[in-house]
């Protein structure tokens, strides 16, 4: 599981740059904090929760969730182990097919207007109508190209439960389920939110019954990339990551 304190540091070096909306940076910052300091594990937990003590504050590590392919009917998808470019999944499945939350946690971002124009070809608009959930574990998963969305930001959700439709929305010649694991960062960006690690190792497991968790992984990428979100957020096309 990801720790709050890691989680918390990681965020706060990630400052927003002056380019990028202030609002929305302040908003998106402030949630992810709160997540952080507030979330406690449920009674279930087996083992207790570890605590960070500041000069203000007492941080609670995140809780553990379970965790489903994001996609109700699995026997009716497939995926790869490649992606073009960087490190995500395609889940192919018949457009209409439901698309779940895979864990238990926020959600922090919808997109529910395809703003795409292969003309322009935007990268922060490539994923069309998407949604980003911030997990339990303290780890970011986005699903894009969706076609109907059934949640709102700041809506709880369990694991397995039905968040939207799959697509072929933005940047997309087929119906399918763009995945992708990363960190949350504190203001708009699409080239960590796209994916950082590999989810298809993870689906594989997930498919299986088997609880593998990815947040100890992206600790470790956090740890090699301290700078990734305000690197991120520098781009010139970042702020166009908020979308409505």
């Amino acid at each position: 599981m990801l720790s709050a304190l890691t989680l918390a540091t990681f965020i706060a070096g990630c400052a927003q740059p002056d380019a990028v909306d202030d609002r929305a940076s302040t908003s998106t910052a402030a949630s992810a904090t709160t997540e952080a300091a507030t979330t406690t594990p449920p009674a279930s937990t087996t083992a207790p929760a570890s605590t960070v003590a500041t000069t203000t504050t007492t941080t609670t590590v995140p809780a553990t969730t379970p965790y489903v392919v994001p996609v109700a009917d699995i026997a009716d998808a497939g995926w790869g182990t490649t992606h073009a470019g960087y490190t995500a999944t395609d889940i192919f499945i018949d457009c209409g097919a439901q698309v779940v939350s895979p864990v238990n946690g926020r959600v922090i971002q919808v997109r529910t207007v395809d703003q795409w124009d292969p003309s322009v070809d935007n990268p922060a608009t490539r994923g069309g109508r998407s949604v980003a959930i911030l997990g339990d574990d303290g780890v970011r998963y986005y699903v894009a190209h969706l076609d109907t969305i059934a949640v709102g930001e700041e809506q709880r959700v369990g694991v397995g439960e039905a968040i939207a439709t799959v697509g072929r929305t933005g940047r997309s010649s087929a119906c399918h389920v763009h995945f992708a694991i990363s960190p949350p960062c504190p203001g708009p960006e699409w080239s960590v939110r796209r994916g950082v690690i590999w989810p298809y190792p993870y689906l594989d497991a997930w498919e299986l019954g088997e609880q593998r968790s990815p947040a100890g992984e992206i600790e470790r990428w956090i740890a090699d990339h301290p700078d990734g979100c305000a690197a991120a957020m520098a781009d010139p096309f970042a702020a166009d990551a908020a979308g409505p």
